[in-house]
């Protein structure tokens, strides 16, 4: 989870399908590390930072699928080993895969090719929910 708004399709699908099978949603938030020693400094910040992404992209879901266990996770490290690590043992991974409308809304990107060639386990890859705006009518 990015805390993005393109992230929100993949969320309802993930908690969808836990409803449906019983299972636990594990939210993972990824931190790519920076260079150099500002980036030690300002790791605690990071953290923080990733928290409240969670909680804002979770917020209401327990309302809704109040029967769906959920763990969160603030994780460092590069978006693709981390989450293939976190999944090894997952019955299925969701992830979320940005498009900007036309072909190049059906290209995917480096995270979503990186977990295609590794993941260990089912991998369902949610598509943003289209843009309504006038800019993708271009």
């Amino acid at each position: 989870m990015d805390g993005s708004s393109q992230s929100e399709a993949a969320v309802t699908y993930a908690f969808d399908e836990a409803a449906r099978r019983g299972a636990t949603v594990v939210a993972i938030h990824v931190r790519q590390p920076g260079s150099g020693l500002m980036s030690a400094s300002a790791m605690p910040e990071e953290i923080e930072e990733g928290r409240i992404r969670l909680a804002e992209t979770l917020a209401g879901r327990a309302e809704r699928y109040p029967d769906v266990p959920v763990r969160r996770e603030v994780a460092v490290g590069h978006p693709v080993r981390t989450l293939v690590q976190a999944a090894e043992h997952a019955l299925c991974l969701v992830a979320g895969t940005r498009g900007v409308g036309g072909f190049r809304g059906m290209l995917l990107g480096s995270v979503s090719q990186g977990l295609i060639h590794h993941a260990r386990c089912p991998l369902v890859l949610v598509p943003a929910a289209p843009r309504t705006d006038a800019s993708t009518h271009d």
